[in-house]
C-alpha cells in the first residue's frame, strides 16, 4: 500500500480478474521514496512468479546483501526468507532525462515455493530480525533485551542466544536466515 493512501489492494484478486488463467508477473519502475512499502505488498501478494524492478542501487544492494556486510539489514532478511533476489544490472544516471542523482538498478525477485526455514511462528521471526538491526551498533543481546527485556531477563536472553550456537557478543548484521530462526526459536523455548 502507498504511504498515505487510506486503500490497500488486493493484489492476489486484481491479477486473477484481470489476467485469469495467466501467470501473473510484476515488472515496474518503481518510485525511490516508496519502494519498500510497493516491494512489500508485491512480495505479500504471493501471486507473482517473479518481481522484476528498476530501483535505487543502494535498495537493490542491501536487498541483495550478504550477513556481515553493510548493506545487510531487516529487509534484506525480509526479502531472502520470501524470494531468491537477483541483482541484474544497473542503470546509470545519464540513462534518465532530467539526470537523477542516484544511480538505479534492476533486480528480480523469485518468490520461494518453500520457506528456507522451518518457522513455528513467522511473526515472531520478523520480530526478532527487526530487534536485532533496530540498533545495529549494538550488539545482539542489547538489541534482543531492548525489544524483549519486559517479558525475558539479560540472563534468558543470553541463554537463547547460547541455545542457538551464537557468541554472546555477535551483532544482529552477522546472522543468516538461518541463524535467526534458531535465535527465533530459542526466544520461543524461553517466552512465557
Amino acid at each position: 500500500v502507498i504511504p498515505g493512501d487510506a486503500i490497500k489492494l488486493d493484489l492476489a484478486a486484481l491479477a486473477a480478474e484481470r489476467f485469469p488463467g495467466l501467470t501473473p508477473l510484476a515488472c515496474a519502475n518503481l518510485p525511490y521514496n516508496i519502494t519498500t512499502p510497493i516491494l512489500t505488498a508485491l512480495i505479500e501478494a504471493g501471486c507473482f512468479q517473479a518481481i522484476t524492478v528498476m530501483i535505487q542501487r543502494e535498495v537493490a544492494l542491501r536487498i541483495c546483501a550478504s550477513p556481515a556486510s553493510s548493506d545487510y539489514g531487516a529487509f534484506s532478511v525480509f526479502c531472502q526468507y520470501h524470494t531468491v533476489p537477483e541483482f541484474l544490472f544497473e542503470v546509470p544516471q545519464e540513462c534518465f532525462l532530467p539526470a537523477p542523482k542516484v544511480t538505479s538498478a534492476v533486480i528480480r525477485l523469485v518468490p520461494r515455493q518453500t520457506p528456507p526455514q522451518d518457522l513455528v511462528d513467522e511473526a515472531f521471526f520478523f520480530r526478532v530480525v527487526r530487534a536485532a538491526f533496530a540498533q545495529r551498533r549494538k550488539t545482539l543481546l542489547n538489541g534482543l533485551a531492548s525489544a524483549f527485556g519486559d517479558k525475558l531477563s539479560k540472563d534468558q536472553l543470553r541463554q537463547a542466544i547460547a541455545d542457538a550456537g551464537l557468541p554472546e557478543s555477535i551483532r544482529g548484521e552477522r546472522l543468516s536466515i538461518a541463524e535467526f530462526a534458531a535465535l527465533a526459536r530459542a526466544l520461543q523455548d524461553l517466552a512465557p
